[in-house]
């Protein structure tokens, strides 16, 4: 795979990755991009003030690593946007945003780089993304936009990956989990929207590049794995439902259709008690207490405020 793997080389490629007490999962995430070709001094570590100890142990992992820190938790869309800045300054062709819970399988960059150089019309592209890859389990084959009770569906999340999304795509969004951004995107779009603290921020932006004559692209061949939601506790926890009720309602104001605004009308608003008192006796009062408020910040143009929705859940 000498060859494939050149491909990475053909481009300036550096990589993007947000830590917010990410401790040892960004051992995994740096190691994974360093064997798949990216040298340490194209990887730029953005650490949101973290308080673990994972600066040392990243720069332990990768010696070289490009690291800035913020100093306190701006925000994976304020802190992203620090290293696509630094990237672009450094003249990187194209840029590699990656959660710091996230594992690129052997050569997963190469891949998308060589659908980039393939068909650069496209300007952005994702990876097949697995929650467990032993058991063939998925998380992501990029993203269904929509009308429904939810603003966005991940595709095939959690079905088994064998013998389906092998083939690339075309696709309503992609995740910044993994996603793959050349430079003709960011001087058309500029830069991800820090209204997002984190969440939708993704889809907001994709939405904004498909304006510009741009298609996310799904990269088959590109593999990561990645469990999810590690900065906010996941599933139906506080800070995770309000943080994607309050980018929902952002990004409806920015990009929604009548059909998108009527089914958030009925399945987020109207429907709200009735999911409240289901969440009761699961113990997920919380996640729905969680939701309301996100909705209702957003709604009056408040700001997300991450911490204290922690100190509620």
């Amino acid at each position: 795979m000498v060859e494939y793997r050149q491909e990475i080389h053909r481009v300036k490629v550096h990589a993007v990755v947000v830590n917010w007490n990410g401790g040892a999962a960004n051992v995994a995430c740096l190691s994974s991009l360093r064997a798949n070709g990216l040298r340490a001094q194209h990887i730029h570590f953005i650490d949101n003030g973290s308080t673990d100890g994972s600066v040392a142990l990243a720069e332990a992992t990768a010696p070289g690593l490009l690291i800035e820190q913020t100093g306190s938790n701006l925000g994976f869309a304020a802190a992203a946007n620090r290293g696509l800045r630094a990237a672009w300054q450094a003249g990187a062709d194209a840029v590699l945003l990656m959660n710091n819970d996230a594992v690129a399988a052997q050569d997963c960059v190469a891949a998308l780089v060589q659908a980039a150089r393939k068909d650069p019309q496209y300007g952005l592209y994702g990876p097949r993304i697995y929650a467990d890859r032993a058991a063939d389990r998925l998380w992501c084959c990029g993203v269904r936009l929509g009308a429904g009770p939810n603003l966005g569906t991940l595709r095939g999340h959690g079905a088994r990956g064998r013998g389906r999304f092998e083939r690339d795509q075309t696709v309503d969004a992609l995740t910044g989990c993994g996603l793959l951004l050349l430079r003709a995107v960011a001087d058309a779009v500029g830069e991800l929207d820090e209204s997002y603290f984190v969440y939708v921020e993704d889809a907001d932006y994709c939405a904004r590049a498909r304006k510009a004559g741009f298609q996310p692209r799904y990269v088959a061949k590109a593999v990561m794995e990645h469990a999810g939601a590690g900065s906010t506790g996941g599933g139906y926890g506080a800070a995770r439902k309000y943080l994607t009720a309050h980018g929902t309602v952002l990004y409806l104001k920015r990009h929604g259709t009548a059909a998108q605004w009527l089914c958030w009308l009925l399945f987020d608003v109207l429907a709200w008690p009735l999911v409240f008192l289901a969440a009761v006796p699961r113990g997920r009062a919380g996640g729905a207490w969680g939701k309301l408020c996100g909705t209702l910040a957003a709604v009056f143009g408040r700001p997300a405020r991450r911490p204290l929705v922690q100190q509620r859940a």
